[in-house]
């Protein structure tokens, strides 16, 4: 990946790593409650980190594999997922919860396959066409 991306990643990490060691997390207030809604935001921020990751790199200039482009970051994303998981059973008021680590790991993946139907494989497919 280019510098830039190298970049933006680590700052979104570490935005994600702040964001865990809280104790007293952001929360939305609303007037009624919301079945899920903790695991939609989980799943929203590792869709944002896996976006980074693939467009870093799709845009490297180098070659990536078709299969590398689509899972490494859903690869990444569900790792460092598991990194902030473990990371908050050391933080007050915090645990370590599987169901949002599966929510990290399906929003990355949904980004991803939306990546890769619609960019990704269609420019594959205008390439071979060619």
């Amino acid at each position: 990946m280019r510098p830039r991306y190298i970049a933006a990643t680590a700052l979104y990490c570490a935005f994600l790593f702040a964001l865990s060691a809280d104790s007293n997390p952001p929360s939305i207030e609303l007037p009624w409650e919301i079945e899920g809604l903790d695991k939609t935001v989980h799943a929203a921020l590792y869709a944002v980190l896996g976006a980074i990751v693939s467009l870093g790199m799709r845009r490297s200039g180098k070659p990536v594999s078709f299969w590398a482009q689509c899972f490494v970051p859903v690869l990444f994303a569900g790792v460092y997922g598991m990194t902030d998981e473990i990371h908050q059973l050391y933080v007050p008021n915090r645990t370590c919860d599987l169901g949002d680590l599966l929510a990290d790991v399906a929003g990355a993946s949904l980004v991803q396959a939306g990546l890769c139907y619609r960019y990704w494989c269609g420019e594959r497919a205008r390439n071979e066409s060619s």
